[in-house]
């Protein structure tokens, strides 16, 4: 087995679109969006996707409905209705996106991705809202989670879906009118984040057209027995990250149910059959590794040059409720900078899986932070404004069906440009959009609905204020 593995160096920028092949992202845009036809059931509603997905695919610093609707010169309340409140069935929509994904991108070893994703929110108006942790921030704050399915194959990735995750204080008496206010559904019970990422990976797979054999998640859903065991149930691989302090045996220990000793219960349980047969926490593994078994490998190529790391590969017993469960591969990878870091994974992968095809999962984990990062740099990702269910829900999916957009462009047009980036992408894209032209009584019409709107922003903050202030005072006279 190798011990080193050697990429290729970065290919030198090289970009040969002319103009006429940039002028035919417009046609390849109308012809994305005729493809959504069917999911939507009356024509102002396609109409209106295709604004939406215009804004959010411009050059606008901030791609709310508000700024798409006033950069395109459309009715701000009409845009607002569409995807705040209009009630659009979005699987439709989910369906054919899928399958376009699949044609894009579509590879049978791919790689579902599943993570979740914060916008930090002030307020407790919005849908969702709780102190949680918000990676975004690194920290615990007021802001809504959403659980997100990713996908990724050698040809590029993109966002499938992802529900807003309800934490549990929402299902509580306490939340009643918020449920009410913001439109959740009556139907809807509490479900963790694995157990809704499970239910993505589960529609996806009923759904079809996008084929996968892998899913790779952090260790939130690592940690979680029912997510893994939901995955193998589905006949796919996964490689999820685990705690440190998970347990494991090398070799299968043995187990029995204890003799019954004449008095009390029968026991039914099965024990160890010697006490003494504790199983190991992973990070005890790392120094039993022999050196010879480390193997350095480069991940990927990164923005700063190629990611190193060392990796070591066992087969282990699982340690649940200290018994043993399935076999697995544990994954060890080591930080070459800093090899105090150290990651931890589990894979039921066969035990005759090539080694480098570990090593090429554990760098399809990165993607899903990229798709992030160009869906809240590009797309408008946390822009919204809306506070609704259904109008989260209808911006993440335009969200996701711009994103695929852009991938898709990359890569029909790579012969030309193989290193265009995302960004790169939607520049061009942004140069061939039309936008009506914004001239003086342009400006003027836009700072007259600005003063307006203010003004009834206004007039609805005194009066809220003033009837604080009478209940106080009647209070007070009391």
């Amino acid at each position: 087995m190798p011990t080193e593995i050697v990429t290729e160096t970065c290919p030198a920028p090289e970009c040969n679109l002319k103009p006429k092949d940039v002028e035919r992202f417009l046609k390849e845009l109308n012809d994305y969006m005729k493809q959504f036809k069917p999911a939507f059931e009356r024509e102002e509603q396609r109409t209106h996707s295709r604004t939406y997905l215009h804004g959010l695919l411009g050059q606008a610093s901030r791609k709310n409905v508000e700024q798409i609707a006033l950069g395109l010169g459309e009715k701000v309340r009409s845009l607002q209705y569409f995807v705040g409140q209009s009630r659009w069935e979005a699987e439709p929509l989910i369906c054919i996106h899928q399958q376009l994904l699949g044609e894009s991108l579509g590879e049978e070893d791919g790689v579902m991705l599943v993570d979740e994703s914060s916008v930090v929110k002030q307020g407790d108006e919005w849908v969702g809202v709780a102190a949680q942790y918000c990676g975004s921030v690194g920290k615990i704050a007021n802001g809504q989670v959403g659980v997100y399915l990713g996908y990724a194959s050698r040809k590029g990735y993109s966002l499938v879906e992802g529900p807003l995750f309800l934490p549990d204080q929402w299902f509580q008496e306490t939340h009643t009118h918020r449920h009410r206010e913001c439109g959740v559904p009556q139907d809807l019970d509490f479900q963790t984040k694995p157990q809704i990422g499970l239910a993505l990976l589960q529609k996806s797979i009923k759904r079809g057209g996008l084929p996968f054999g892998w899913v790779a998640a952090d260790e939130l859903y690592g940690d979680s027995p029912l997510f893994r065991d939901g995955i193998a149930a589905l006949g796919k691989w996964y490689f999820t990250e685990i705690k440190h302090t998970t347990s494991i045996w090398y070799t299968q220990p043995k187990v029995h149910v204890p003799r019954w000793k004449g008095r009390g219960r029968r026991p039914t349980r099965l024990q160890l059959r010697r006490s003494s047969a504790h199983p190991l926490q992973v990070n005890q593994v790392v120094k039993n590794v022999p050196k010879t078994d480390w193997l350095r490998a480069t991940i990927k190529e990164g923005s700063k040059g190629p990611i190193v790391c060392d990796f070591a590969f066992l087969r282990v017993i699982e340690s649940r409720a200290n018994l043993p469960a399935s076999d697995l591969w544990l994954v060890l990878r080591r930080n070459l900078e800093d090899p105090t870091e150290v990651k931890y994974y589990f894979s039921n992968a066969p035990a005759n899986t090539p080694v480098l095809e570990l090593v090429r999962i554990s760098g399809m984990r990165w993607p899903i932070e990229t798709i992030f990062e160009e869906a809240k740099g590009e797309v408008g990702f946390d822009h919204y404004e809306m506070r609704s269910w259904l109008g989260w829900h209808h911006h993440m999916l335009l969200v996701s069906l711009a994103h695929h957009f852009l991938v898709r462009l990359r890569i029909r047009f790579q012969k030309h440009a193989p290193t265009l980036t995302i960004y790169q992408v939607r520049l061009l894209l942004a140069s061939v959009l039309p936008f009506p032209v914004f001239d003086v009584p342009a400006a003027l019409q836009r700072v007259r609905y600005y003063q307006k709107r203010n003004y009834v922003a206004d007039l609805s903050h005194r009066k809220s204020k003033l009837a604080r202030l009478s209940a106080l005072s009647a209070n007070l006279a009391l």
